[in-house]
């Protein structure tokens, strides 16, 4: 893997088919959180899930409905 492909980080925020997504780099595919994967969300919801995959929040708040 490259310095830059290190830096850049396993997930990321992108427009899906229907909604938004979090992707996972790793997978090549939406990210896993427990049975579901992080698709068709709202924006709101995208950087929400987001936050708790990437660890940027020690006590992420309570999800977007």
């Amino acid at each position: 893997m490259s310095k830059r492909a290190a830096k850049t980080g396993r997930f990321l925020i992108r427009m899906g088919g229907i909604g938004w997504m979090v992707y996972d780099r790793d997978r090549r595919g939406p990210a896993l959180m427990g049975a579901d994967v992080a698709a068709n969300l709202t924006k709101e919801q995208a950087e929400w899930a987001y936050r708790i995959l990437a660890g940027s929040a020690a006590d992420p708040e309570d999800p977007p409905a």
